[in-house]
């Protein structure tokens, strides 16, 4: 007994030992980015934010937070991207009013879509104008980045809310905003039905949005004409989506018998 207890006693200095070691060489180099920060080379403070990226989501993320927090006004835009990589998986509550401002107000457009991305990890209500004025961003990248932070807001009612700006989006010019509606859909609507079947009658729809509105359709009492097409769909070249279709006809007729 006395030989374990003593083997124990020893395992638990050697753990605590090397965790002490761990923390200390963490914290040098924390000390060190911060250090190197004050560089008027953007490349060398660009260097130094990446080295505690790694901390983001650690224990340690905290002792981070005063550089990253600085770093978010610096002069370069890859520096402030950088920095808004970090605070996407940080989430830091002391970051977002200041990420707010930088995805409506940043004049590059690369740092407002990291800016809108890492605000939408947040999900705050408190953001919803804010996502809402990003709609109206020139590049549509900014634009998507806006709208699917809006559609993840953590609040049941936000897309009920905005039903029309969804239906909108869906009818969008452009696939990948097209598809950041559709994909991000957490409500079941009359309107948003009819927009899917359109998309599944619709023989040019493309492969990624046929696909995306047959995972969506899910749920939804079918009507006779784009039932049919869904049976259609069940001999598609594509594996994906008769899955999808198979899945949907399940799904309605275990509606039906409920």
């Amino acid at each position: 007994m006395v030989i374990i207890l003593l083997s124990v006693l020893i395992l638990v200095r050697c753990s605590t030992g090397n965790q002490f070691t761990e923390d200390a060489e963490i914290q040098k180099n924390i000390t060190s980015a911060v250090n190197n920060y004050n560089s008027d080379n953007w490349e060398t403070r660009l260097e130094s934010v990446k080295s505690i990226s790694k901390y983001s989501n650690t224990v340690y993320a905290k002792n981070t937070l005063l550089l990253v927090l600085k770093a978010l006004d610096d002069s370069h835009s890859e520096v402030r991207i950088e920095v808004l990589k970090i605070l996407k998986k940080m989430k830091a509550p002391a970051a977002e009013e200041r990420i707010g401002s930088i995805a409506l107000a940043d004049e590059n457009s690369n740092v407002r879509f990291f800016a809108f991305s890492a605000l939408e990890e947040y999900g705050n209500i408190v953001n919803e104008d804010i996502f809402i004025n990003g709609l109206d961003d020139a590049d549509w990248l900014v634009k998507e980045a806006a709208l699917k932070g809006l559609m993840k807001i953590n609040d049941p009612e936000i897309q009920i809310k905005y039903i029309d700006i969804i239906l909108n989006a869906i009818n969008d010019r452009n696939i990948s905003i097209k598809l950041t509606a559709i994909s991000n859909l957490k409500i079941k609507d009359p309107l948003i039905y009819e927009e899917l079947a359109r998309i599944i009658n619709d023989k040019e729809s493309g492969l990624s949005v046929l696909k995306a509105a047959l995972e969506q359709i899910k749920g939804y009492k079918l009507d006779s004409i784009t039932k049919k097409r869904i049976i259609e769909l069940l001999t598609h070249r594509d594996k994906k989506v008769r899955i999808l279709s198979l899945q949907a006809l399940k799904q309605e007729e275990l509606n039906l018998n409920l």
